[in-house]
């Protein structure tokens, strides 16, 4: 009996366990558990509308410290405060209901990008911000600062020294790979016959101004290789060079025209006065816009880490 009873028993667990490994077969696979996606900590609300770490992060990026080096905590505070009055810009922006042409956009990012910018998820939506806040100050400061005629005309008065253009050379070149035929050419040219000197560029220089007449353009002291200007800047206006040497081959100069250092007058400036001038009040309004902005809203500072002071 007590065989027959082990045999029972042992019977009795493999059908057992045959059960088992049936129902598991049989019982519906278990849905795999999604981790819970965490939002990332939000660092500060403006105007009742929040802001995130990532999104600081994002704004840190495109103005980041050397390679491998992290802000220290006194910088990342500063640029807070720079976060901040972006984003109040930006509020300002959307409740004037100020929006930008996407071809504008696609043509800034390819620029940041062209320029070096590190691709991020959020890059776009960042030179969309960028571009919405630069219009919104065009149209809202920019819009309302006048400028006159006679507070230019005092300013180039005060800084007439700005305003003064070294010696400009205006320069013709013919460039060939032969000596011997440039040589001969040298020969045809005369001193001030200007148009002939274009008319022979034309005809058989091999260089890239010969469809402009060997037309070089202007020049200023130190803007031409340094073996040029010792050949260039000797000559007398309408005087011809000598055949001269460089790796790109053999160069004929004449001097079409020499203007000597100068004062430019008013009306040469006065557009670039108009802008400085432009510039500099605007600055002025647009710190004294934001400080009323800051003072006028609801600001608060979740990261104690972080400071507006």
């Amino acid at each position: 009996m007590t065989g027959f009873r082990n045999m029972t028993l042992k019977r009795f667990i493999l059908l057992l366990a045959l059960v088992l490994v049936a129902d598991c077969a049989a019982a519906p696979e278990k849905e795999e558990i999604q981790p819970t996606q965490v939002e990332p900590p939000m660092i500060v609300a403006i105007n009742g509308r929040p802001l995130y770490q990532d999104q600081f992060e994002e704004f840190l990026s495109l103005t980041p410290n050397e390679p491998g080096e992290e802000p220290v905590q006194s910088q990342r505070s500063a640029r807070f405060r720079e976060f901040v009055m972006e984003q109040l810009l930006l509020q300002e922006a959307e409740r004037k209901e100020v929006t930008v042409d996407e071809a504008l956009v696609r043509e800034q990012l390819a620029s940041w990008l062209a320029e070096g910018q590190e691709v991020t998820p959020d890059l776009g939506e960042r030179v969309r911000t960028f571009l919405k806040i630069q219009k919104f100050i065009k149209q809202e400061i920019r819009g309302q600062i006048e400028i006159g005629n006679q507070e230019m005309q005092r300013y180039y008065r005060r800084h007439s020294d700005e305003y003064k253009v070294d010696d400009e050379y205006h320069v013709l070149e013919i460039l060939l790979e032969d000596r011997e035929r440039a040589e001969e050419i040298r020969e045809q040219l005369h001193f001030g016959d200007v148009r002939t000197f274009k008319s022979m560029a034309r005809s058989y220089s091999q260089g890239l101004t010969a469809q402009a007449g060997g037309d070089l353009g202007t020049f200023r002291s130190g803007q031409l290789p340094e073996n040029f200007e010792k050949v260039i800047f000797q000559l007398k206006a309408g005087e011809i060079s000598t055949v001269f040497r460089s790796p790109e081959g053999y160069h004929i100069f004449m001097m079409e025209e020499w203007v000597p250092r100068h004062a430019q007058k008013f009306h040469e400036v006065q557009e670039a006065i108009f802008e400085k001038l432009v510039g500099e009040k605007e600055s002025v309004a647009l710190d004294e816009y934001v400080n009323q902005l800051f003072q006028s809203a609801s600001i608060e500072v979740h990261d104690r880490t972080l400071s507006l002071e």
